[in-house]
């Protein structure tokens, strides 16, 4: 892995309305892993490429290539990379009295993911403002906060304008029961499309169809399970809703090319 890494905290300061802890670009690996608990900071995270998991505040939510991931004051929150396509990111970790007011009056709360929402220029001026060799800390500060005030502004919008296409809806449904059973049945119910349409649209759009999708995600999240918990391989078979643990195991073997107790006492050795 490789970071190109900006870092302030010598410089904070309470005296300051905000605080730029420090900023940078990752390129991140399959073992590209941040937790976090409780801590006095705010993120954005922007997703030049690749794709991961954000668990943050009992949400799961799916950073990938043009969305942008919000870490907020005192969460819980834990993120890592795919490993088949792990992220290209980038952030900025700040603190203070301006960033709570930016997150209060322009953002809902418990917002952690915005979708498809290119904020790549202000975050490339964040770099530069944070490289330049001939600024105080406090220019620093000045130049930061009118591009997070531009980012927050252009995140609102986004999120106030924003009409999901067919396949985004499909998508989201698909995200946000990752971890239970789900029946197309039920897609076709909630967004009032028949299921050869969804098929046809999310196919058009992603490249898969939804079930490939669906099984392909969840299989991801074992993964996780399987290396960074000690639950049981049965028991990360019921969290995930899988018939059987012998199914779970079979899915698992045609997507990763081995079975999860294989996959995860090769994986723990490696480390």
């Amino acid at each position: 892995m490789r970071e190109e890494v900006y870092n302030f905290w010598q410089m904070c300061d309470s005296k300051y309305p905000l605080n730029v802890v420090m900023s940078g670009i990752s390129y991140c690996d399959k073992n590209y892993r941040i937790e976090r608990h409780g801590q006095n900071l705010f993120s954005f995270e922007y997703i030049i490429d690749g794709s991961g998991v954000l668990e943050i505040n009992s949400q799961t939510v799916y950073p990938q290539k043009n969305d942008v991931y919000i870490l907020t004051r005192d969460s819980d929150h834990v993120y890592y990379s795919s490993e088949d396509h792990p992220w290209t990111k980038i952030w900025v970790v700040f603190y203070g009295e301006f960033a709570e007011y930016l997150f209060k009056q322009y953002l809902p709360a418990d917002t952690y993911i915005v979708k498809d929402c290119s904020i790549l220029s202000y975050m490339n001026e964040i770099i530069n403002i944070s490289s330049a060799s001939n600024k105080s800390y406090s220019e620093l500060i000045d130049e930061v906060s009118v591009m997070l005030l531009k980012i927050v502004l252009h995140l609102k919008n986004h999120l106030e304008h924003k009409v999901l296409s067919a396949a985004e809806q499909i998508k989201l449904c698909l995200d946000v029961n990752i971890e239970n059973k789900l029946d197309m049945d039920d897609v076709c119910i909630q967004l009032g499309y028949s299921k050869n349409h969804i098929i046809k649209l999310f196919r058009e759009t992603y490249g898969i169809t939804p079930y490939a999708y669906f099984r392909k995600h969840k299989v991801e999240l074992a993964k996780h399970y399987l290396l960074n918990t000690h639950l049981t391989i049965n028991e990360i078979s019921v969290k995930l809703n899988f018939a059987d643990q012998h199914y779970f195991s079979s899915t698992f073997s045609d997507i990763v090319g081995i079975p999860p107790s294989k996959y995860r006492k090769s994986n723990k050795t490696e480390r």
